[in-house]
């Protein structure tokens, strides 16, 4: 599993968003995966999506972040 934990803001190595990671919808799913559940918005719609962990860094929350 990953070592991110829900309610940490992530941004890949590579630059981009910052997006929050989200708890697995259901982790029997995904057992012992190296992927990270995780969302931003971009143009007022809430994107999801899945992200290898090794490509991932975490990044302090921005400053209006609200979590859910």
């Amino acid at each position: 599993m990953s070592t991110f934990e829900p309610g940490q803001y992530v941004r890949l190595r590579s630059g981009g968003k910052k997006m929050l990671v989200k708890p697995a919808l259901d982790s029997a799913q995904l057992p012992n995966t190296a992927l990270v559940f995780c969302e931003y918005v971009e143009k007022k719609r809430t994107i999801l999506g899945l992200y290898i962990a090794a490509n991932l860094r975490l990044v302090d929350a921005p400053p209006n972040a609200k979590r859910r």
